[in-house]
Formats: structure tokens, C-alpha cells, sequence
């Protein structure tokens, strides 16, 4: 009988582990050569190709369908890698070995390098699930309120350096997730500018923001819209104002 003669002297287990060990060894392949869709091939810190790619190739391209109608992307592209590297920095080397820190050669926080850098991403707002951009204002909200806490609308702002600057305009929120994302701040100049909210403390007479100084408050990157905050400006804004706990001057304590 087949059956009989063919499986009482086949091990079924030693296949079954064989088999397993081949799919996990083909996931682990196939898991690694999609995460490497972008930033691949690697660059060095000057941008020439690194000498260590690694031991897995850079996948084929593939087409994404993008949501809310933005078209398609194709990844990886050396379109899309170029659209997402900034050149020219600020920086210089430190050591000719690679691996070795840069230093900044001009004002690193409105240069974007070091502690204050930014990533080129999108230059459109992040939007929730039904198409809507996600961080909208208060005054465009008119569902939210605040429940719990003090609300720093019209409270006055103070520096690192213990100046006010302004005061606090409003508040913009994270509709689907109910947070407050980050303070409108209308600077005595008359511009308005947003800080995130985790680098502010609201008391009960002022807010204040100890990362930077009175005269840092009107090179905060400005948002091209006063009711949207893309993501590009939300990277810009969160680098420059959380950068000044190491490049800013004349501050005064930690909170």
C-alpha cells in the first residue's frame, strides 16, 4: 500500500519543522525588503552612496493607490527620495571617519540641523479617516470646550527671559483624539505664531514657554494658513521651539 509503505518510513515532523523554518526565513526576506522602500539605497551623511548596503536588496517599485484622492505613489522612486532630502545644510564635518557628529556653522534653529532639524515631509495638513484635516482651531471647533483644567485663552505669555511677548489667541486641537496639539500665541507685534502644547506650562496668571527667549518668539516658522497646520510646518514649528533647551541664550530655569 502507498500509504503505508511511503509515510511509515517518511518523518512527517522533520518535514513540518523544515517547512516551517523555510516560510519563517522567506517572511523575514520578504518583511525586510519592503521596509527598505525608502531610505534605500543607503547614503552617506555627504549623500554619496555608503559602501555597506547590507545583505538584502532594494525591492522592485510598486504603485500605492493614495486615500482621499491624492493620486498614486510609487515607491521606491528616485523622484521620491530626492523630493524628500534636504541639501546644503548648515553643518560641517567634525572627523573625516564617518559616524562622527556635524557641527552646525550658522544658527542651527533657523538652519533646521542638529536638535532643531526637520524632515521634508508633505506640505498638506494630516487628515482623519473621513478626509478632514485633524488639527483644526477652537474657533473653527465650536463642539469643543474645555472641561478639565485651566484655559489659557487671553492669558499673557512669558519667555526664557521672563518677557512677555503676547498673549495666548487660541487653542488648536486634535479633532479625532480630543487633544490640545498646540497654542496660538498673537506676539505683541501683531503676527501670531504656534508653540506645541507639551513645551508649555499655563498657571494661573501666564503661560509660559522656557525653551526660548523674547527675541526667538517671531522667527517661530509661521503657518501658511490660519486655520491649517500642514505637516512640513508642524515639523518646523515642534524643531525650532523644542531646540532652544540647548541653543538658546539667556534663558532662566527649566520651568
Amino acid at each position: 500500500m502507498v500509504g503505508v509503505n511511503f509515510f511509515g518510513n517518511f518523518d512527517l515532523a522533520s518535514l513540518s519543522i523544515w517547512l516551517f523554518w523555510g516560510f519563517f526565513a522567506l517572511l523575514i526576506y520578504y518583511l525586510q525588503t519592503e521596509n527598505m522602500r525608502e531610505g534605500y539605497p543607503l547614503e552617506t551623511e555627504d549623500g554619496l552612496p555608503a559602501s555597506n548596503q547590507g545583505p538584502f536588496p532594494v525591492p522592485k517599485p510598486k504603485t500605492f493607490l493614495l486615500p482621499n484622492g491624492k493620486g498614486t505613489l510609487m515607491m521606491p522612486s528616485a523622484e521620491n527620495e530626492a523630493a524628500h532630502r534636504r541639501t546644503d545644510l548648515a553643518l560641517a564635518r567634525t572627523s573625516q571617519a564617518d559616524g562622527y557628529p556635524h557641527a552646525p556653522t550658522g544658527n542651527p534653529m533657523v538652519d533646521g540641523v542638529g536638535p532643531a532639524s526637520w524632515v521634508p515631509r508633505e506640505d498638506a495638513p494630516e487628515l482623519d479617516g473621513h478626509g478632514h484635516a485633524k488639527i483644526v482651531p477652537m474657533a473653527q471647533a465650536k463642539t469643543f470646550v474645555v472641561s478639565a483644567g485651566r484655559d489659557p485663552r487671553g492669558l499673557p505669555v512669558q519667555a526664557a527671559d521672563d518677557e512677555v511677548v503676547g498673549r495666548i489667541a487660541d487653542m488648536w486641537v486634535d479633532a479625532p483624539e480630543n487633544t490640545v496639539r498646540y497654542l496660538e500665541i498673537e506676539l505683541n507685534s501683531g503676527s501670531r505664531r504656534l508653540v506645541p502644547m507639551t513645551l508649555a506650562r499655563i498657571w494661573a496668571d501666564r503661560v509660559r514657554i522656557r525653551s526660548i527667549t523674547s527675541d526667538q518668539f517671531e522667527d517661530i516658522p509661521a503657518t501658511k494658513s490660519l486655520t491649517v497646520v500642514t505637516k512640513l510646518e508642524e515639523d518646523k514649528i515642534s524643531a525650532y521651539v523644542a531646540s532652544g533647551w540647548l541653543y538658546a541664550k539667556n534663558r532662566k530655569g527649566w520651568f
